[in-house]
């Protein structure tokens, strides 16, 4: 249905509020009352058959849960409709903020453009039913519907349009990740690998020639297999290469391991099997490191960590991959303590010392398949895959005590360094901000707690104030 249009334009109007505004003054004041009434009236049923639908939705389900729904979605949206058709005139710049926001939503946490449009057009027939049956002027009814139908029409557009926009720079900033990847010493990354996978290879040969007991561990769960699903899928994006590794895994794991643990002796035949997938993933490796170019961009200059601008893409994958597989995810917010004072007393020179040898020692505190990130002026964010929160904390506290030892900046001053930590636990939420927030709030705690000490998020500690 198209948008009724005035002549009427104001210059300190953007064209989104001018669209806006032109559907609010096409319509009498006294059907936006009404309407604002129905949807007080009727939208907490619209928005329970909308959640319930789109639970059953066979590819919304990867980014909803009845708990996501019951703690988050279901007031978010009431509130939503409600502001849409409010019965005074809306805010135009926030009415357009507040659509942009739900579109950069859907796209940080990758819910299909078609999903959503589906969503909207079950929320528009549940209120253009609610009209029929709450209005019975045959001059108001197609009134409202109108105006309804124009409102939720120009809102999606709106949201998909900030959609596209932000999936657009995902996928650039994707691209550029696979390149800073690509751009660390190829070689040297080539040859951990080949030594996690021989390694791995060494370990499940001498459990079965030794007859362990019970589980046998699994190539997908260790350094190599980690590193693989998630950095090694992302170096190498969309090959053929990397799937047939990851089939080769999954016969490993899943057919000869179990068959192995089973058989005493372990049969002959089912260990050279064995050997022979090993060899495959490892020639296939090779032959994926020949084919990249290598080159060096995009990390912090300083501390060779990530650049911050790669933490939507990471966080993003990752919190999607921890619902897919059903696996932990946890990160660390680390800030240096009293930091301005080293700057202060040792200059920036003295500064950059000490913001380069914390770096090293939290990359050299984390697993090859972790990310570490510069998040700010001395502040640092480690995404740790597959980590549930007690082994966090742990990993936290290990990386604390590393780094609170004796530093020497270029003056030769001895220096102690601390580090405040905050850590978070995926809960399920698919915004990935989330977590980001909690880490940070729980980091600002253990700074007011007299700093150099961890704390760890929790739903009690979300919801004290800040000081």
């Amino acid at each position: 249905m198209t948008v009724d249009t005035l002549p009427v334009t104001t210059s300190s109007l953007s064209t989104d509020e001018m669209e806006w505004q032109f559907i609010i003054d096409a319509v009498d004041p006294a059907i936006r009352s009404l309407v604002a009434d129905i949807v007080e009236k009727c939208a907490p049923e619209g928005v329970e058959f909308f959640y319930s639908t789109l639970l059953n939705h066979p590819e919304a389900t990867p980014f909803l849960s009845s708990q996501i729904v019951n703690d988050h979605l279901h007031a978010a949206l009431l509130k939503w409709c409600r502001s849409l058709f409010s019965s005074t005139a809306p805010d135009l710049s926030a009415l357009v903020a507040t659509q942009r926001k739900i579109g950069f939503v859907h796209a940080r946490i990758r819910v299909p453009l078609h999903v959503v449009m589906h969503g909207a057009r079950l929320l528009k027939s549940t209120l253009r039913q609610s009209l029929f049956e709450n209005l019975s002027s045959p001059t108001d009814l197609p009134r409202a519907i109108n105006y309804v139908e124009n409102m939720m029409d120009l809102a999606i557009e709106t949201m998909s349009r900030e959609f596209v926009r932000d999936l657009q720079k995902e996928i650039e900033t994707d691209e550029a990740y696979r390149l800073v990847t690509l751009g660390q010493d190829v070689t040297l990354e080539r040859e951990v690998q080949r030594a996690a996978l021989l390694d791995w290879g060494h370990k499940i040969l001498l459990a079965i020639c030794c007859n362990a007991p019970p589980p046998l561990p699994l190539l997908e769960a260790s350094g190599f297999g980690l590193w693989l699903n998630h950095k090694g899928s992302l170096l190498f994006p969309n090959t053929s290469g990397i799937e047939h590794i990851k089939a080769a895994i999954r016969k490993i794991d899943r057919v000869l391991i179990p068959s192995l643990a089973t058989e005493t002796p372990p049969a002959a035949t089912r260990i050279h099997e064995l050997q022979a997938q090993i060899e495959e993933i490892r020639f296939l490796m090779d032959d994926l490191f020949k084919k990249s170019e290598a080159f060096e961009s995009g990390r912090d200059p300083l501390t060779c960590t990530l650049n911050r601008r790669f933490l939507p893409t990471i966080m993003a994958r990752e919190v999607a991959q921890a619902i897919r597989r059903q696996v932990p995810l946890s990160i660390l917010m680390i800030d240096i303590d009293h930091f301005k004072t080293i700057n202060d007393r040792y200059g920036h020179t003295g500064g950059d010392a000490v913001l380069r040898e914390v770096a090293e020692k939290l990359i050299a505190s984390c697993r090859t398949s972790d990310f570490v990130f510069r998040y700010g002026g001395e502040e640092f964010l480690v995404v740790l895959v597959e980590t549930d929160q007690q082994r966090a904390f742990r990993i936290a506290e290990n990386i604390r005590g590393n780094i609170a030892k004796v530093s020497t900046p270029p003056t030769g001053n001895a220096l102690s360094v601390t580090v405040s930590i905050g850590v978070a636990h995926f809960d399920g939420h698919p915004d990935y901000t989330h977590l980001i927030d909690d880490a940070d709030r729980a980091l600002y705690y253990a700074k007011e707690r007299g700093r150099n000490c961890t704390v760890l998020a929790t739903s009690e500690l979300a919801s004290l104030p800040r000081l």
